[in-house]
């Protein structure tokens, strides 16, 4: 996941620690970490960063053969 944090701002981080962004900073989020794609959504949420690309489409599970086949 990609944002554009629309600093200057300052505060939590998709890691948990204190960041501090300079205006229109590049983040680059890990699509398999929960938490830190959660910080990201929020942040948009609040105006403060916007999307660049979204979280990567899973593939779709292959289909459980039916009982008995």
């Amino acid at each position: 996941m990609k944002v554009t944090v629309h600093g200057p701002a300052a505060g939590p981080g998709p890691d948990g620690m204190i960041s501090s962004w300079a205006p229109d900073q590049p983040v680059e989020v890990d699509d398999g970490n929960r938490q830190a794609v959660a910080w990201a959504r929020t942040f948009i949420a609040s105006g403060l960063a916007t999307l660049v690309e979204d979280v990567a489409a899973k593939a779709p599970r292959p289909a459980r053969p039916a009982p008995g086949a």
